[in-house]
């Protein structure tokens, strides 16, 4: 065809190209390390914390009598004649609650090469690694905390080269429902468990009436949440709830974003917060005053012999989750996982 040029044995940057046998272009790599996976903590960071001495520390719970029955009234009115006899009632003794330390740990090993030559994004790839490490081990922790189911450890150590099951403790969501086959707080009576709301049979929507039944079985138990924790199909259906809600205000420029950061109904204010360790079908409910975290030994970076040409540490934490009151803790299940429908 007239009026094109031939241009096949032009040298482009295709043919000098950045990583071939022939490459003599240099490559434009920018000094920076993007890490974009999600870290957030709630738990970890916004619990309590306190100090263990023992790889299975328990604590004591104990409840008043029973109030008198409102709708009966008078006939329920406590009251002693004049000069009679004390007369003296069995007391019922108090229970008491265990957990088990659980052991975290990472571990690190770079070539003592690699911390020699030039790399892009950090100084030294040894302290990189242990950084990052520091993060994946709090998201492990974080995770447990929410979702580990205890259990017991009868074996130290590898046996025959094949690692001991190693002890996990109790995280919150099983504390609110007990394991049957007895290792955790199975013994409590119903107004010492956490609560537990199904918001259909077998799934349901997740309603303003239904957060709101859930709310009053907890204050009948003579307990109130101060934090909801959900994933974001229910963040949205929270979002949708028509009143007793307060919004993000954003007031330079006076419109409302749509997002929740608080519900305050009847049965007190709770702080609704995304929360990524979550089941999609559940929202968790608790007062985070009767929630500690329990430290045997925090995490400590211990760098550990050499055996080549590298340099290797172990990062390792070992704590464990207190449910001062296990009451001060319900969830609502069987929600739908498809906003705005019932899935």
């Amino acid at each position: 065809m007239a009026g094109l040029i031939d241009n096949h044995t032009t040298y482009s940057s295709f043919d000098a190209g950045i990583r071939s046998a022939t490459a003599n272009n240099r490559e434009d790599l920018m000094d920076a390390i993007t890490i974009v996976s999600p870290t957030e903590t709630p738990l970890l960071s916004g619990l309590s914390k306190v100090v263990c001495h023992s790889v299975m520390p328990e604590w004591l719970i104990d409840s008043l009598e029973t109030r008198g029955d409102p709708d009966v009234g008078n006939a329920d009115v406590q009251v002693v004649p004049e000069s009679f006899d004390a007369e003296f009632v069995s007391m019922s003794p108090r229970k008491r609650l265990k957990n088990y330390t659980h052991i975290f740990r990472k571990t690190v090993d770079v070539s003592d090469t690699q911390r020699a030559v030039d790399t892009a994004g950090t100084s030294d790839e040894y302290e990189y690694r242990i950084q990052k490490a520091l993060k994946e081990l709090a998201i492990q922790i974080e995770f447990a905390l929410m979702h580990s189911v205890m259990q017991s450890q009868s074996e130290v150590g590898n046996i025959g080269g094949t690692p001991a099951t190693g002890r996990k403790m109790e995280g919150i969501l099983h504390w609110i429902e007990p394991d049957p086959a007895g290792v955790s707080a199975n013994y409590l009576d119903s107004s010492e468990e956490g609560t537990i709301t199904e918001a259909g049979s077998p799934i349901g929507r997740l309603s303003e009436i239904i957060y709101n039944n859930h709310l009053q079985a907890m204050w009948d138990k003579g307990t109130s949440p101060r934090t909801a924790y959900c994933q974001k199909i229910q963040k949205r259906e929270i979002s949708g709830f028509t009143t007793n809600v307060t919004r993000n205000i954003n007031a330079s420029e006076l419109r409302q974003i749509a997002n929740i950061d608080v519900y305050q109904g009847d049965f007190g204010t709770q702080a609704i917060l995304l929360n990524r360790d979550m089941p999609t079908r559940e929202v968790l409910t608790i007062d985070e005053d009767y929630l500690q975290i329990a430290t045997l030994r925090p995490i400590l970076i211990t760098e550990l012999a050499r055996a080549g040409n590298s340099t290797r540490c172990m990062i390792e934490a070992e704590l464990t989750l207190k449910a001062l009151s296990p009451a001060t803790m319900g969830k609502i299940v069987w929600c739908s996982d498809t906003y705005y429908a019932t899935h």
